[in-house]
C-alpha cells in the first residue's frame, strides 16, 4: 500500500466499521499494511466509559465470537442475533446448574438423614450401660474372670465406611515437576 493511500485513510479516520456487541463495544476491519492482502488489521474501540483494564484484567470479556473473528479464526463478523442467542444459551447453563447442585444437596442431606438414623438404631443396643449400685460388689468379684476372657477374644478391628460417593475427591492439582538439567557429553 502506498504512503498516499494510507495517508489518505488515516485522515479519512475510521470506515471499516464491522459491527457491535451487545455491550457497544465497536469492531473495526482495516486494509492490510502488510505484503499480504487477505491478513486485514482488525481492532476493537471499547464502549464509552469502559475501561481497557478492565478487560485486560480480567475483570470484563469479549465475546468469544468475537474475539474468534479479531483473530482471523472465523471470515465473518457474528450477528446481534448470534450473540443474543448465546447469552440466552449461557442462562440456560447456568439455571441448569443451579438445579443440578440444589437437586445434589437435597439428595445429600437425604442421605445423612438416614445414615444418622441409621447410626441411632443402632447406638442404644451398642452402648455401654450405667453401672447398677447393686450389681457392682458382684462385678467386682467376677472382674478376674473378664479379664482372662478379654485376653482370649480377639481384637475386633473398626468398622470401615464404604466411600461415599457425597465425599469432595481429592484435588485434582497437579505435582510440581522440575526438568533435570541435560549433562552434555563429548567436546
Amino acid at each position: 500500500m502506498s504512503f498516499l493511500a494510507r495517508l489518505f485513510r488515516r485522515v479519512k479516520g475510521p470506515t471499516g466499521f464491522v459491527g457491535r456487541d451487545l455491550e457497544g463495544n465497536r469492531y473495526f476491519e482495516y486494509a492490510s499494511t502488510s505484503d499480504d492482502p487477505r491478513r486485514t488489521k482488525r481492532v476493537v474501540k471499547y464502549a464509552k466509559g469502559a475501561d481497557m483494564l478492565e478487560y485486560v484484567g480480567g475483570n470484563r470479556r469479549l465475546a468469544v465470537q468475537w474475539l474468534s473473528w479479531m483473530t482471523h479464526t472465523r471470515p465473518h463478523p457474528p450477528s446481534l442475533e448470534e450473540l443474543q442467542a448465546d447469552v440466552e444459551r449461557q442462562r440456560r447453563i447456568l439455571n441448569n446448574v443451579a438445579m443440578i447442585e440444589a437437586r445434589e444437596k437435597a439428595h445429600a442431606a437425604r442421605v445423612a438423614i438416614s445414615e444418622a438414623q441409621h447410626t441411632q438404631a443402632q447406638a442404644p443396643a451398642s452402648s455401654p450401660r450405667l453401672p447398677d449400685p447393686m450389681h457392682e460388689r458382684a462385678n467386682e468379684c467376677s472382674s478376674n474372670a473378664s479379664d482372662t476372657a478379654a485376653e482370649r477374644v480377639p481384637f475386633a478391628p473398626p468398622r470401615k465406611e464404604p466411600p461415599s460417593p457425597w465425599k469432595p475427591p481429592p484435588p485434582d492439582e497437579p505435582q510440581s515437576w522440575t526438568p533435570r538439567s541435560a549433562v552434555r557429553r563429548g567436546g
